[in-house]
C-alpha cells in the first residue's frame, strides 16, 4: 500500500509538471521552466525508489533527444528558431522520462537561445539552473562548461567581476582534469576579458597598460597549450588579439608580425569571413605605424572580399578607415568618396535603429494589452483547470487500483504457471543427469573393456605370436631346407612379423600408451603417422596453442573422437585429402577434421550413423560443443570443443 501512495504522488506530481510544461515553456518562461524542474525533482526525491522505465522506450527517447539536440545546435549560428524549436523537443521529452542530465543539455541549449537573441538576464537564469543540475549530479567537466558559459554571459555585459570569477572556476576544473584543449579556450576568454576592461570599468591609463598586458600574457598561454594540441584555428584567432592588444598599446609594429600570419593562414585555408576581417584589422595597423600605401592595398583587398562575398554587416567601419587612409597619403579624391559612403551607411542603420525601437515599442504597448487579456482568462480557467486536476487525480486513483488488483491476479496465476515449470524442468534435468550418468558408465565400461582387450592382445597373443616366431627361426637353422622350402619358410616368418605388427597396432588403438605418457598432441601424431600408411589418402596433422596435459579421461575422450572423425572419412567421403586440427589452451581443447570428399546432407539420414551418435554421446558426456558442416560434392568440417573454465 505504501507504494502505490508512493507511485500516486509520483503520477500527480508529473502531471502537473507536464500541464505546467506544455502551458509555460512554449511561452519562452524561464521562470517557468526553473518551477517545472525544482517540482519535478521534489517529487522524484518524495520517492524512495525510482519509477520503473521501460529500458526500450527508455533508450529510444534518450536516442531522440540527442538528435533534437544535435540539429538544435546546428542551428546556433544562423536559425535562432529552429533552435528554440528542437531544443524546446528534447526539454519536453527530457521531463517526460526525469531525464535530469538530458534537462540540464537542453536548459544550456536554450540558455544560448536567449544569448544570441542578447536576452542576457534569461539567458544567466538558463545555465545557473544548468550549474545546479550538473553540480546534484556532480558532472565536474559539465561544470566546468557551464562556469565558462557564464562567463561569457557576464563578459557580454561588460560586469567584469562575475566573468572573471565563472572563467576562473571554470579554468580550475579544467586544470585539475588536464584538460588542455578547453584550458586554452578559457585563457582566450580570459584575455578577451583584460582586453575589454576598460569598457566594463574607469580605468587610468596605467591600469589599461596592465590590463592590456595581462591580456596578451592569456592569449600567450592560449597559443602554448594549443600548439602541443594542434588546435590550429584557435592559435590564429590569439594572434588577432594580441595584434589588437599590441594596437591598442599603440605597438603597432608587433600587431602587424601576428595579423600577416593570421592573413596568410586564413588565405591558405580560403576562409573568406575572416579573412576580411583580419585584413580590414591589418589596413587599420598599417594605418596606424604609418604605412598608407600598404594600408589601402589591404583595406581595398577587404573591401572587394567583402563586396563579393556580401558581408555587409559593419562594413560602414571598413569605409571609415579607407577613408582616413585616404585622407592621411593626401589621396582626397577617394577620402571624400569613401566618407560619403560611411555617412550614407550609418545615417541609414541609425533611421533603421530609430524604426525598430519605435516597433518594439508598439510590440510591447500590445504584448501589456494581451498579457492583461490572458491573466484575466487565465484566473477564470485556473478554477476549471484545477477541477479538472481533481478529476483526473481521482480517476488515476481509481484506475492505478483496478490496475493493480488485476496484475495482483495476474502475478498469483503466473506464479503457480511458473512453479509448475520450474518442477517440470526440474524432472527434466533430472531425467537429463540419469542418461548422462548412464552414458559417462557406459563410456567408462567401453574405455575398461578396450584396455583389458589391449593388455591381453598385446601380453598374451603378442606374446604368443613372438615366441612361435623365435622357435620357427631357430628351428630354421637347425634345418636343411631346400631353396623352394626356405623361400616358403621365409614368407611364413614375413607374415608371422606382419601378424605381431597388425595385433600392436590393433592393440594401440584400443589403448594408446603413448597417450598416457605424452599427451594428447603426440597421440594425435603418432595416430596420423600410423594411418598415413594408406597411400590413396593423404593425412596431415595440425597442432595450435599450448602443448599442455588436460585431464587424462578427456584427453582419453578427445582421442577417441579424433579417432572416430579420421576413420569415418577415411570409410565414407573418398576424400583425397584429411587434416586434423588440435587447439589447445588452458581454457579449451578444439578438434576439426576436415576432409575434401564427397559430403553428405546434414539434415538426411547419414548423419545419424553410429560413429556421429558415439561421437555425440562423448561430447555431451563432458559437456562438450559438436558441430558438423557438409554440403554433398564439397567436403566436411567437423569441430569439437570442450570449454575447461
Amino acid at each position: 500500500m505504501i507504494d502505490l501512495v508512493k507511485l500516486l504522488r509520483l503520477a500527480v506530481g508529473m502531471m502537473l509538471a507536464l500541464i505546467l510544461l506544455t502551458s509555460r515553456v512554449k511561452a519562452q518562461n524561464v521562470d517557468s521552466i526553473s518551477l517545472v524542474i525544482d517540482r519535478l525533482v521534489k517529487v522524484i526525491g518524495s520517492t524512495t525508489r525510482k519509477p520503473i522505465i521501460n529500458n526500450t522506450v527508455f533508450r529510444a527517447d534518450t536516442t531522440r533527444i540527442n538528435n533534437y539536440l544535435s540539429t538544435a545546435r546546428s542551428y546556433q549560428t544562423e536559425n535562432y528558431d529552429s533552435l528554440l524549436f528542437y531544443t524546446q523537443k528534447a526539454l519536453k521529452l527530457s521531463f517526460k522520462i526525469n531525464d535530469l542530465p538530458s534537462i540540464s543539455r537542453s536548459v544550456q541549449l536554450l540558455g544560448r537561445y536567449f544569448m544570441m537573441k542578447e536576452d542576457y538576464q534569461n539567458a544567466v537564469k538558463c545555465f545557473i539552473k544548468s550549474l545546479s543540475i550538473e553540480e546534484k549530479l556532480n558532472n565536474s567537466a559539465r561544470i566546468a562548461d557551464l562556469n565558462d558559459e557564464l562567463g561569457s554571459v557576464y563578459y557580454f555585459q561588460e560586469i567584469f567581476g562575475k566573468a572573471l570569477t565563472y572563467h576562473t572556476a571554470a579554468l580550475v576544473v579544467y586544470e585539475k582534469n588536464h584538460d588542455t584543449t578547453n584550458m586554452a579556450k578559457v585563457y582566450s576568454h580570459l584575455g578577451n576579458l583584460h582586453l575589454s576592461r576598460e569598457y566594463c570599468e574607469q580605468r587610468t591609463k596605467e591600469q589599461k597598460k596592465a590590463d592590456f598586458i595581462l591580456a596578451i600574457q592569456y592569449f600567450e598561454k592560449t597559443v602554448q597549450l594549443c600548439t602541443k594540441t594542434g588546435y590550429k584555428s584557435l592559435i590564429i584567432n590569439s594572434y588577432v588579439n594580441i595584434a589588437a592588444t599590441y594596437n591598442k598599446l599603440d605597438k603597432p609594429e608587433k600587431a602587424l608580425v601576428y595579423l600577416n600570419q593570421a592573413v596568410e593562414y586564413y588565405r591558405k585555408t580560403k576562409n573568406m569571413s575572416r579573412l576580411a576581417g583580419s585584413l580590414h584589422t591589418l589596413g587599420i595597423t598599417y594605418y596606424k605605424a604609418k604605412q598608407y600605401s600598404l594600408s589601402v592595398k589591404a583595406l581595398e583587398e577587404s573591401e572587394k572580399l567583402s563586396v563579393d562575398n556580401k558581408y555587409t554587416e559593419g562594413i560602414q567601419y571598413l569605409y571609415e578607415a579607407m577613408a582616413q587612409t585616404y585622407e592621411a597619403s593626401h589621396d582626397y579624391k577617394n577620402a571624400y568618396n569613401y566618407y560619403i559612403k560611411y555617412m550614407t551607411i550609418r545615417d541609414s542603420l541609425v533611421t533603421a535603429e530609430k524604426s525598430k525601437q519605435l516597433f518594439e515599442l508598439e510590440t510591447r504597448y500590445q504584448t501589456e494589452k494581451k498579457e492583461k487579456e490572458i491573466v484575466k482568462l487565465t484566473s477564470e480557467k485556473r478554477e476549471k483547470n484545477l477541477l479538472l486536476i481533481a478529476l483526473s487525480g481521482l480517476i488515476l486513483m481509481l484506475l492505478v487500483s483496478g490496475y493493480f488488483f488485476v496484475k495482483n491476479i495476474r502475478n498469483k496465476k503466473l506464479i503457480a504457471e511458473q512453479t509448475l515449470e520450474i518442477k517440470e524442468q526440474y524432472i527434466q534435468d533430472l531425467e537429463k543427469e540419469r542418461q548422462l550418468v548412464a552414458t559417462k558408465s557406459v563410456l567408462k565400461g567401453e574405455e575398461s573393456e578396450r584396455s583389458r582387450m589391449a593388455r591381453d592382445l598385446h601380453d598374451g597373443l603378442g606374446g604368443l605370436l613372438s615366441g612361435v616366431k623365435i622357435n620357427l627361426s631357430a628351428m630354421k637353422g637347425n634345418s636343411i631346407l631346400t631353396s623352394e622350402n626356405a623361400q616358403a619358410f621365409d614368407h611364413a616368418i614375413k607374415l608371422l612379423d606382419t601378424s605381431i605388427s597388425e595385433l600392436r597396432r590393433v592393440a594401440h588403438n584400443l589403448m594408446p600408451e603413448t597417450l598416457n605418457h605424452y599427451g594428447l598432441k603426440t597421440a594425435l601424431n603418432d595416430f596420423i603417422a600410423e594411418m598415413s600408411k594408406n597411400p590413396s589418402t593423404e593425412l596431415t596433422f595440425s597442432f595450435f596453442g599450448a602443448d599442455i596435459r588436460f585431464e587424462s579421461q578427456l584427453e582419453l575422450t578427445a582421442f577417441r573422437i579424433a579417432q572416430e572423425l579420421v576413420n569415418n572419412a577415411l570409410k565414407h567421403s573418398g576424400a583425397a585429402k584429411i587434416d586434423l586440427q588440435l587447439i589447445a589452451d588452458v581454457d579449451r581443447i578444439c578438434i576439426q577434421v576436415v576432409d575434401n570428399g564427397k559430403g553428405f546432407d546434414t539434415k538426411g539420414k547419414s548423419g545419424d550413423g553410429k560413429g556421429l551418435v558415439s561421437i555425440r554421446d562423448r561430447v555431451t558426456a563432458n559437456n562438450g560443443r559438436f558441430e558438423i558442416e557438409s554440403t554433398p560434392g564439397e567436403g566436411t568440417e567437423a569441430t569439437v570443443e570442450f570449454l575447461l573454465s
